[in-house]
C-alpha cells in the first residue's frame, strides 16, 4: 500500500546581490591557495643499512623539479588559477614547501631566479648551495642545496652536455671509452661528416646532424660532501636534467652515457684525493618513465651495475 508523504518545502535561499557575487569572485581570482606539503614515506627494506642498523649513516635528500618561472604560461596550465602562476605567489609557495621538507640535501631542477631569490632565501634557512645555469640563452639550471650544519662541501664539478658536440667535432666520439658509439646516437650514412661540411650543417641547424641534435643546452652538477657527524662519511651527490623530447631518445641516451662516464671519473678522483670510499647518489629529472631505456633506466642501470661507479 502506497503512503503519501508530506512535501517538504525547500528552504528559501537568498539570491546574492551583484556586489556579493563580485566580492566572492574577486577573492577567488586574487588569492592563491596555500601550498600542500608533501611528506616523506619511509622505505622499509632490509637491504637499506641505515634503517636496519643503528650505526648506519642517516640523512635525507629530496629531488624536485620546481618548474622555472620562465616556463609558466597560463596556456600550459589552464586549470591553475592565475594567482598561482604569478612569481610573487609561486616563489613564496615553493620556498614554504622546501622549508617544510627540511631535507639535508635538496637537488632542484629548473631553478631560475637563483641569484635574485633562491640563493639568499635558502641561506637564511640554513642552506648553502652550488648551481649551474643552462648553456646558451636558457635562464634555468640545476642546484644542490645542503644544510651547512649537516655537510661540508669539499669539491664540485659541472657538466655541460653540449660538450658532446665538441667531442664529435674533435673526432673523439661521445665519451672516453668507445669513439662513435652507435648505441648512444645514430649517425646516418648520408649525414654530414667531420670537417667543414659538418660545421656548415651545425651552423644551419640540421636536426639530422648529431652535433645539432646534441646541442640541447642541458646541464648537471656533481658535488662531494663530508658529513658533519662522527662518521665523517664522504658522499657524492649528483643532480641533472636530461633532455625532454620523447622523440629524441638518442639524445637522452647520449647524455645518460656521458653522465655515467663523468661520474665514474669523478668518483675515482674523489677516492684518490680524499683517500676514501665515497657513496654516490644520482638524482635529477630524467624525463623518463619506468622501462624507458634511454633516460632514467640507463642511469640507474649504470649506477647499480657499473663497477666503476657502484
Amino acid at each position: 500500500m502506497l503512503r503519501a508523504f508530506p512535501v517538504v518545502s525547500r528552504l528559501p535561499i537568498p539570491s546574492p546581490t551583484s556586489t556579493q557575487t563580485t566580492s566572492v569572485l574577486s577573492r577567488m581570482s586574487s588569492t592563491a591557495p596555500s601550498p600542500k606539503f608533501p611528506k616523506f614515506v619511509p622505505v622499509e627494506e632490509s637491504t637499506i643499512h641505515s634503517i636496519s642498523k643503528p650505526d648506519g649513516i642517516r640523512f635525507s635528500l629530496v629531488s624536485y623539479n620546481i618548474l622555472a618561472q620562465v616556463y609558466v604560461k597560463s596556456s600550459l596550465f589552464p586549470h591553475s588559477p592565475s594567482p598561482c602562476l604569478r612569481w610573487k605567489a609561486r616563489s613564496q609557495a615553493i620556498l614554504s614547501v622546501l622549508k617544510n621538507l627540511g631535507a639535508d640535501f635538496l637537488c632542484l631542477q629548473e631553478v631560475d631566479e637563483y641569484n635574485s631569490f633562491y640563493k639568499g632565501n635558502m641561506e637564511s634557512n640554513g642552506y648553502y648551495s652550488s648551481y649551474i645555469q643552462r648553456s646558451g640563452q636558457k635562464r634555468d639550471g640545476c642546484g644542490i642545496f645542503y644544510k651547512h650544519d649537516m655537510a661540508e662541501l669539499l669539491l664540485e664539478e659541472k657538466i655541460e652536455y653540449n660538450d658532446l658536440v665538441d667531442s664529435i667535432l674533435d673526432g673523439n666520439g661521445l665519451g672516453d671509452d668507445k669513439p662513435n658509439n652507435k648505441e648512444a646516437i645514430e649517425n646516418k650514412d648520408d649525414g654530414p661528416k667531420i670537417g667543414s661540411t659538418l660545421q656548415s650543417a651545425l651552423d644551419q641547424g640540421d636536426p639530422d646532424d648529431p652535433c645539432v641534435r646534441l646541442k640541447r643546452d642541458c646541464v648537471g652538477i656533481m658535488a662531494v660532501f663530508k658529513l658533519k657527524n662522527p662518521s665523517n662519511h664522504v658522499v657524492i651527490v649528483a643532480n641533472t636534467h636530461l633532455y625532454w623530447d620523447p622523440d629524441w631518445a638518442d639524445v637522452k641516451l647520449a647524455q645518460a652515457k656521458y653522465l655515467l662516464s663523468r661520474l665514474a671519473q669523478f668518483k675515482t678522483l674523489v677516492s684518490q684525493r680524499f683517500d676514501c670510499s665515497p657513496s654516490l647518489i644520482l638524482s635529477g629529472d630524467f624525463n623518463s618513465t619506468p622501462g624507458d631505456k634511454a633516460g632514467g633506466d640507463a642511469c640507474l642501470h649504470g649506477v647499480h651495475k657499473n663497477k666503476k661507479i657502484n
